[in-house]
């Protein structure tokens, strides 16, 4: 699941750094869902972090940086898959409309390269 914190109490949020937009989410989301787990902002430390997700077999990761706005014609992060995920097969077709549909994710193939790379 994956969602990001656009609007709240009738105010639009996505001029907001990415940072302001989490601290409000974490405000508001059950501490005792099993749906959603929070994950704090990981400043410097992507490798290890991918690493922990590759080792419990998640699907990846996204890179956001900590200051940008949410605004579509401005995107500036990038999914960073896990290419052994365990529930990949049957769901490429998702990652593959999203790659055609978004400009943006043009380095997204040099990444999951570089991420596959990594001695997990």
């Amino acid at each position: 699941m994956a969602f990001d914190l656009l609007f709240y109490n009738g105010q639009d949020l996505r001029h907001s750094p990415l940072t302001e937009r989490k601290h409000l989410l974490r405000s508001i989301l059950p501490k005792d869902s099993e749906q959603v787990l929070y994950c704090d902002h990981v400043e410097g430390d992507g490798e290890r972090l991918f690493g922990i997700a590759c080792e419990n077999d998640l699907e990846g990761t996204v890179a956001k940086k900590k200051g940008d706005p949410y605004l579509q014609d401005q995107a500036s992060w990038l999914k960073i898959l896990n290419t052994n995920y365990s529930q990949w097969e049957g769901r490429e077709e998702l990652f593959n409309r999203e790659r055609e549909s978004d400009p943006d994710l043009s380095l997204w193939d040099g990444c999951v390269r570089a991420c596959a790379d990594l001695a997990l």
